[in-house]
């Protein structure tokens, strides 16, 4: 376990997003995809044991309207009644840190 992550982080569930913006990246982008899917594998090396992998927003652009609901999935899971933390939610600020 790395000395950054404690006890308290993997007891709780680890959630990995695995996302291609377009159809054609998941089609021939297979390295990529693969190398996202792997994570999980790391995860479980660092010590998570329950981890959640979202998937369905293959080929679903950022961009315009299109609906992400594996994000918005994502989103609800990880942050039950999300605390606020320098303006964001807990759970995305350390994702982005």
């Amino acid at each position: 376990m790395s000395e950054k992550i404690r006890p308290q982080h993997v007891a709780r569930k680890a959630i990995l997003y695995v996302r291609q913006s377009s159809t054609y990246q998941v089609n021939h982008n297979l390295e990529s995809q693969r190398l996202q899917y792997a994570m999980q594998g790391r995860l479980q090396q660092l010590g998570w044991r329950e981890i959640d992998v979202v998937d369905e927003d293959l080929g679903r652009s950022a961009a315009g309207t299109v609906t992400r609901t594996g994000f918005e999935r994502m989103v609800r899971r990880g942050l039950p009644g999300p605390r606020r933390r320098r303006g964001r939610p807990r759970g995305v600020a350390t994702c982005a840190e």
